[in-house]
Order: structure tokens, then sequence, then C-alpha cells
């Protein structure tokens, strides 16, 4: 069952601003609704459609789960937008004729809403080799544990784990500069690389691309585009992980996102 984290909204600033800024605006349109009463029945329908919009996406975020909802998400802005447009129009026509305040305040709350709107279609539009995904990305901010350590290598138990270095990576790139599956290079010595099943994984990643592991390595770890790991130390070229299933190797971070 997926488990709700609303750490990973607290570590995406750009969304959990874009959210409170979302929910003002939300908070006040549904006050100035509820003054105006059933003058115009739009406002309620874009009232709940707004709230439900805002709970799916805090929850998708949450969930980590926004790389299979954005077609959904993206869908459900454009039709939010359109009602907006059609409440702020009708709000300010209003207004104009009658002069009422509570006219002019849900029409406010409307405005805000569609800015932020604009802006998550950006923010769930954009691919993630996209400037502005990436731009919007670089602010997210790691999570840690107070607990991991800090140094490298890293003592756990008996057992030390040494964050494999940079000669060791090898990645073929595409035309686009986007690293492409690739191994270690063959005859490298992975000796110096222990892996430590009871290490403690303070940070999670998001898989960029897929990566199959060199069959000749049994330290390498094998993931798919999309997938959550957890991983121990983020320096270095190479990272400890551990999957969701438990299987635990070294994974190259060019090919991961810290969340």
């Amino acid at each position: 069952m997926t488990q709700i984290d609303f750490g990973l909204v607290l570590a995406q600033p750009f969304f959990l601003c874009s959210l409170i800024l979302f929910a003002g605006g939300w908070f006040i349109s549904f006050i100035a609704t509820c003054v105006i009463g059933n003058v115009i029945p739009l406002l309620w329908v874009d009232i709940f459609y707004n709230l439900f919009i805002m709970l799916g996406a805090t929850l998708a975020v949450a969930t980590n789960a926004v790389h299979h909802y954005r077609l959904v998400l993206l869908t459900f802005i454009a039709g939010s937008l359109t009602l907006l447009f059609n409440c702020i129009d009708a709000t300010i026509r209003i207004h104009d004729a009658f002069g009422s305040s509570r006219y002019s305040a849900a029409g406010a709350g409307f405005i805000f809403q569609s800015f932020v709107l604009i802006f998550w279609v950006v923010y769930f539009g954009a691919e993630e080799e996209s400037f502005a995904k990436q731009t919007i990305n670089g602010f997210t901010m790691p999570r840690s544990n107070a607990n991991a350590s800090t140094s490298n290598p890293t003592t756990v138990g008996p057992t030390t784990f040494v964050s494999p270095q940079p000669q060791h990576v090898q990645v073929n790139m595409n035309g686009h500069g986007s690293p492409m599956p690739g191994h270690a290079q063959q005859g490298q010595d992975f000796s110096n690389v222990v892996v430590a099943p009871t290490a403690d994984y303070a940070y999670k990643a998001r898989a960029l691309y897929s990566y199959e592991a060199n069959p000749e390595d049994n330290n390498e770890l094998s993931f798919t585009k999309g997938e959550i790991l957890e991983i121990v130390d983020n320096k270095g070229k190479w990272w400890q992980a551990r999957k969701p299933d438990g299987s635990v190797g070294i994974a190259p971070s060019n090919y991961l996102q810290l969340i």
C-alpha cells in the first residue's frame, strides 16, 4: 500500500509555497461565496472542483506519484482554469454593476487560484530534463536523518561502507547529453566497495532513468525509471541504495534525484 509522506511536500519549497497561496485564495473565495449565496451557482461548482484539485495534487506529491497522475492533474487543471476565468468574469461584472465588496473578494480569491494553477501546469507538465523542471528541482531540499553520519567512509556496526570513487563510473551519453544505461568499466576492482545491509538509509531518491546492473558485478543494483530508492550517503559517483523489495547494492548517482 502506498504510504502518504507529507515530508515530501515540505521538501519541495516551490510546490509548498504555491499550495499555501492556492489554499489562501480558495479560502477567500469560499468565504465570499458563502456570503454571496446562490446568486451565481457556478461559483460553488468551482469551489468544490478546486478543493478536489488541491487535495489531489497534495496527495500526488505526498505519495511521490506525480509521474503516474500528471496527465490526470493537467486535465483537471485545464478544466479548472476555464471555470475560474468564467467565475472571475461573473464576479467582476456584478461588482461593477452593484459595487458589492463581497464579489470583488470572491474574484480576488479566484485570481489567486488561477495564478497558482498556471504555475502548476509547468510544475506537473514539464519533463524532468527541461530547464524549467530542473530549475524547480534545484530548490528541492534533501531529506536527512539526524542520526545519519556525514563522514565518508561510514562505519555501521562491524561493516564499513566506502563510497565508490569517480573512476568506477562509465556512463554512455546519448545525443542530447542524457545518460543512457551503462555499467562500470570491465575489469575495475570493486574490492573497496562494501555493501552494508544494516546501514542507515538517511535519504530517498527517485530514478530518473532505468539502469541495468552489470552481470559481472554483484554490487550493482538494477532499477527502473521512477522507482524510489533509499540512499545511505549522497556523496560520490556511486551511492549505496536499497529498493522497496529489500535488495541492496550500489547505483550511479547521475541516474538518481534526491527527494
